[in-house]
């Protein structure tokens, strides 16, 4: 059996790509799955794969920057299920150009999305966590809080706010029992990033040759890690981040 059998997990950003894998991976390790997007048809689709592997979901259609939204899907979380005993805030978005390019609804749509909107979730999530003293919350945050490109100063910023709010959340939350770490993944095959490749064929080939382990992270490379992360092997590690990029950063 499982260690996740029975467990409750929310995933929001779970409509697609690595919080899709994610849900769809802690399904079959029969948890119950709150997959939130802001696309509702998306979110039903993952629940929908959820559940044809026996598993248990349930789909909200949910903007995470939007405090209301937030706060009535973790309600209705509790309402059926109970109790939350993981949070992966993983839904975000991203907008490249330049600073000077950057205007202020750019920059308010990527903060408010990315950082924002992990904040919401975990203010949101806290509280329940507190009651049960026991939790985890994990936040995707990105190798751009580290090392980044032309064009990403918006993105980039939101990335770094996640890790100072995390390592803040983690001191803040240990108390309690609830343990606050981020995921960094590589660049993965997302829909977004082939997208982004069909119109720059040649970054791909660029970005491929410098991971020491010559390929793209696959969706599913990142929903082990986090698995991983929210484990009871993990059970003593907080305020921390783990990079899943196949070698990238340490070449940076």
């Amino acid at each position: 059996m499982s260690e996740y059998a029975g467990r409750v997990i929310v995933i929001s950003g779970a409509g697609s790509g690595i919080g899709r894998a994610t849900a769809i991976l802690f399904g079959q390790d029969k948890a119950a799955v709150v997959v939130l997007d802001w696309n509702g048809e998306s979110a039903r689709s993952t629940v929908d794969e959820i559940e044809r592997g026996g598993g248990v979901g349930l789909a909200l259609e949910v903007d995470v920057s939007n405090s209301q939204q937030v706060k009535a899907a973790v309600a209705q979380t509790v309402e059926k299920f109970g109790r939350i005993d993981i949070l992966f805030a993983n839904a975000a978005v991203q907008i490249i150009k330049p600073i000077e390019l950057t205007t202020d609804e750019d920059w308010e749509h990527v903060i408010s999305a990315n950082l924002k909107g992990s904040f919401v979730c975990c203010r949101e999530v806290v509280p329940v966590m507190r009651r049960q003293r026991s939790g985890c919350i994990l936040i995707a945050s990105s190798g751009h809080a580290f090392h980044s490109y032309p064009g990403y100063t918006a993105y980039a910023a939101s990335k770094g706010g996640q890790l100072a709010m995390m390592r803040a959340m983690a001191i803040d939350c240990a108390p309690d029992g609830i343990r606050v770490n981020c995921i960094i993944p590589g660049a993965t095959e997302t829909a977004l990033l082939k997208a982004h490749f069909e119109n720059n064929p040649e970054e791909k080939e660029r970005l491929v040759a410098k991971i020491p382990m010559g390929r793209l992270a696959a969706p599913e490379d990142i929903a082990r890690a986090v698995r991983m992360l929210a484990s009871e092997d993990a059970g003593f590690i907080t305020g921390q981040s783990l990079v899943v990029d196949g070698g990238l950063l340490a070449r940076n």
